[in-house]
C-alpha cells in the first residue's frame, strides 16, 4: 500500500490548519533529510525537561527546533519546522535512548511543540491504552458487518461512563460492573 502523507498534509493547510507529524520509516527519503538537516545546522531554540516519576524512572526531554530546510521544502510544501526530541531514560540503573523526528507547519518555540506532542501521547495513552489492555480491543476478531462498530460505540460508552462516575481503575470498573450489574443504575449519566 502506498503511503500518501504529503496529500494529508498539504489538505490539513488547505483547511486553514496545521500540523505537527511524525516522521518514521514509512517515508524513507523525508527521514534522511530530516535526520541530515538536524545533523549539520544548530537548532534555532531548545527546550529540556527533566521528569522523575513514581515508578523510580529519571526522564530527560531535549525538544530542539530547526528551520533548515534542505531538500525538503521542495517535496513537502507546507513544513516549516523541523522538531526533534530525544529521550534519556534512566530506570533502575538501565539508560535508553531514543530520537523522535517531526515535521511541522508550525512557526512555534520548542517549548510549545514540546507541549503538543506530549499532549497526544496523553490522548494515546489514556484512551487507546484502556481499549488496548482493559477492554482487550486488539484481541477482538469481529470483522464482519457493523459489529465491530457497534463493540466500539460501546466499550467508548463504557469508558466516558466510567471516567464520568471518576473511577480511578477502569479494569476494576469493568470487573466490579460485571460481577454487580445492577450498580450500574447508581452511575451518573450524561444527561444530568
Amino acid at each position: 500500500m502506498r503511503c500518501i502523507p504529503k496529500k494529508t498534509l498539504n489538505k490539513i493547510v488547505r483547511k486553514g490548519h496545521d500540523y505537527v507529524a511524525q516522521v518514521k520509516g514509512n517515508t524513507k527519503e523525508l527521514l534522511k533529510w530530516v535526520d541530515f538537516n538536524s545533523s549539520v545546522s544548530d537548532p534555532i531554540d531548545e527546550y529540556v525537561t527533566y521528569d522523575h516519576n513514581t515508578h523510580g524512572r529519571y526522564e530527560e526531554r531535549v525538544c530542539q527546533v530547526y528551520d533548515d530546510l534542505y531538500q525538503i521544502e521542495n517535496d513537502w510544501k507546507n513544513v516549516k519546522r523541523i522538531i526533534k526530541i530525544t529521550l534519556t531514560t534512566l530506570s533502575y540503573g538501565k539508560c535508553t535512548k531514543e530520537t523522535h523526528r517531526y515535521i511541522s507547519s508550525l512557526d512555534v518555540d520548542a517549548k510549545t511543540f514540546l507541549h503538543i506532542i506530549r499532549s497526544h501521547w496523553k490522548i494515546e495513552n489514556s484512551l487507546h491504552y484502556v481499549k488496548d489492555v482493559s477492554f482487550e480491543e486488539d484481541a477482538c476478531r469481529t470483522r464482519v458487518g457493523q459489529i465491530p462498530f457497534v463493540q466500539t460505540m460501546v466499550r467508548n460508552l463504557a469508558i466516558n461512563f466510567i471516567n464520568l462516575n471518576k473511577f480511578s481503575n477502569i479494569k476494576q470498573a469493568r470487573k466490579l460492573f460485571a460481577w454487580s450489574p445492577h450498580r450500574l443504575f447508581n452511575l451518573q449519566s450524561f444527561l444530568l
